[in-house]
């Protein structure tokens, strides 16, 4: 059961086009949990995905998966706070 110390962490490498780099970076940061600490000038970049809760967690994933410009999203590491 979710209480309000839950804390789901993960992070993923993806493979962007490099021609749309800063639209696919905009897109990705528009939401509330995700971070791009890590991007290279060939399109590959670390996102860190920081959520109160695993539906949140879920959807936000879900979401950058689904933005047009990312070839491959790759998870890497995932944790879970109680």
């Amino acid at each position: 059961m979710e209480n309000e110390s839950d804390l789901f962490i993960s992070s993923h490498v993806a493979q962007i086009s490099p021609d749309n780099l800063e639209a696919t970076l905009t897109a990705i940061l528009k939401h509330p949990y995700a971070d791009v600490p890590v991007v290279d000038d060939k399109g590959k970049l670390v996102i860190l995905i920081d959520a109160p809760s695993s539906k949140d967690a879920l959807s936000t994933i879900e979401s950058i998966r689904a933005i047009d410009d990312i070839y491959t999203f790759s998870p890497v590491y995932q944790h879970q706070e109680d």
